[in-house]
C-alpha cells in the first residue's frame, strides 16, 4: 500500500489526510478539548466502532453531530466497511489452505455443542435462550463463564478444541442489524462447527455468509424444537455434513472485498475537499 502511510504516533496527527477515533476512547459527550485542536481544514475525522449501537448506548451522539466526515463500522452503509469477516475474504483463505480450512474434522467422540463465552451478564437475552436450551441437549461451556479448558495452551489447543464438536452456539451480545463477529467467522466456520446463530436477523446472514452454512435459533419455535433438531443432525451425516457443502461450491458471484485498510486508502485517494461530507445527526445514522 504504498500511497499511504498508517501511524499511531499522535505526535503526527497535525499532518495527516486523516484521524480515525475509536469510540471507547472518546468521551461520552463530546468536549473539544479531548480532540486535536486547533482541526486542520483537510482533514478527514472517521469514528471507528466494532460493536453494535447497543454497547454505545452511554454515548450522547447527537453532542457529536458536525464531528466526524466517515463511518468506519461493520454495517455495509458505512463509509468504510469493517466488517468482522466477509465471505469473500472467507473463500481466498480457503484457496489459500485448503488442506486446513478447506477440509471437514471428524467428530469421533460423540461430543455435540460448545460455547466459548466471555460477557457473563446474566440478563442478556441470549443466557435465558441458552439456559433453557440445556434443559434438552448438552452443552459444553467454556471461557471466562465456564470452564477453561486450554489454560496456557493457546490458540493451537483452542482451534483443536472446537474442531471436536459438531455444532458451535454463535450466540451474540445483542441482536442488531449485520452484527455478525468473530463467534461466527472465526470461531464457528473457520473451526469447522456448524454454528448455531442468535443476533442479527436471519435474513442478514443468508444475505453475507457463505450459502447454508449456519442454524438461525428464529427457525425454531422453542430451544427444545432447537435442540431436537440438532440431535437429529447429530445422528444423520448426509443431512449434517450438507452445512459444509459450501466449502467446495462457492457461490458464481462473489461480492468485492478489500481490506478496511486499502479501501480506507483508495477512499482517501479519491477525494477532494468540495466532496467532504459531514455527519451532522449521527445519532439517527447510528442508532
Amino acid at each position: 500500500m504504498p500511497e499511504c502511510e498508517f501511524t499511531t504516533d499522535r505526535g503526527e496527527v497535525d499532518g495527516a489526510d486523516a484521524v480515525i477515533f475509536w469510540f471507547r476512547t472518546m468521551p461520552n459527550v463530546y468536549n473539544r478539548s479531548r480532540f486535536p485542536h486547533p482541526r486542520p481544514a483537510h482533514q478527514y475525522w472517521i469514528i471507528r466502532m466494532s460493536e453494535c449501537p447497543h454497547f454505545t448506548r452511554h454515548t450522547d451522539w447527537i453532542s457529536y453531530g458536525g464531528v466526524f466526515n466517515w463511518t468506519m463500522t461493520y454495517r455495509n452503509d458505512s463509509d468504510i466497511y469493517m466488517p468482522w469477516g466477509h465471505i469473500t475474504q472467507l473463500y481466498r483463505e480457503i484457496n489459500r489452505k485448503p488442506g486446513i480450512l478447506g477440509r471437514h474434522y471428524p467428530k469421533t467422540n460423540g461430543a455435540l455443542v460448545i460455547w466459548y463465552v466471555s460477557n457473563c451478564y446474566k440478563y442478556l437475552s441470549r443466557f435465558a435462550y441458552a439456559t433453557e436450551l440445556m434443559k434438552y441437549i448438552r452443552i459444553d461451556v467454556f471461557g471466562d463463564c465456564g470452564k477453561d479448558f486450554c489454560g496456557s495452551g493457546g490458540k493451537d489447543c483452542f482451534d483443536n478444541h472446537i474442531r471436536q464438536y459438531k455444532f458451535y452456539l454463535a450466540f451474540e451480545n445483542f441482536k442488531c442489524i449485520e452484527y455478525i463477529t468473530e463467534k461466527f467467522w472465526r470461531n464457528a466456520l473457520r473451526h469447522d462447527a456448524v454454528p448455531v446463530v442468535l443476533g442479527a436477523p436471519k435474513g442478514d446472514y443468508e444475505r453475507l455468509t457463505p450459502p447454508n452454512s449456519f442454524i438461525h435459533v428464529d427457525d425454531f419455535k422453542s430451544p427444545k424444537a432447537l435442540a431436537s433438531y440438532l440431535l437429529f443432525l447429530s445422528k444423520n451425516e448426509e443431512k449434517y455434513m450438507a452445512f459444509f457443502a459450501w466449502k467446495k461450491s462457492p457461490p458464481k458471484t462473489l461480492p468485492y472485498f478489500q481490506s478496511v485498510w486499502c479501501e480506507l486508502c483508495s477512499k482517501l485517494m479519491q477525494v477532494s475537499n468540495a466532496e467532504r461530507k459531514v455527519y451532522h445527526d449521527i445519532d439517527k445514522w447510528w442508532k
